[in-house]
């Protein structure tokens, strides 16, 4: 195995002293690459591993360093990583307020198949996007809240 391998290893179970004196020994891996493009940064973002992100930092990892699969940087996987978990951006929930606010069912439904996590989201003032649709009185959006078969109000 690597040294970056057994980095991104170190950095994946968030061992942050074996990072530590993995980097020491060899500052140069925070600038290395795997086979996808994708440094130690990437990893340590994607892992929500913030304190290994800072020291890989410290040692000069390439905060905007794109990985070659996906053209993504750190920040973009560290993205991936909260979205796995049902993070979204504040502007997406801002638009998909606004499309609901506009009764746009067509946008308001792209955003619901971009992101799932909408379905059970809060808009800036806590209230739900399924009480949003139903109080805009536009059947077509509260339908897009409704399970199959069930009935509006």
């Amino acid at each position: 195995m690597s040294d970056l391998n057994k980095l991104i290893e170190a950095i994946k179970l968030g061992d942050l002293e074996k990072v530590r004196a993995m980097l020491a020994e060899s500052g140069g891996l925070a600038l290395e690459r795997d086979e996808t493009g994708a440094t130690a940064l990437h990893f340590a973002a994607f892992e929500g591993q913030v304190e290994i992100a800072e020291l890989l930092l410290d040692h000069g990892a390439e905060i905007n360093a794109k990985d070659a699969r996906f053209g993504a940087t750190p920040a973009g996987w560290a993205i991936e990583y909260l979205r796995e978990r049902g993070g979204l951006l504040g502007i997406e929930m801002t638009d998909f307020a606004y499309a609901i606010e506009l009764g746009d069912a067509k946008w308001a439904a792209r955003f619901l198949k971009r992101f799932p996590a909408l379905r059970d989201a809060k808009d800036a003032d806590g209230k739900p996007f399924r009480q949003l649709a139903e109080e805009s009185g536009n059947r077509e959006i509260a339908d897009l809240f409704r399970a199959r078969g069930e009935k509006g109000k």
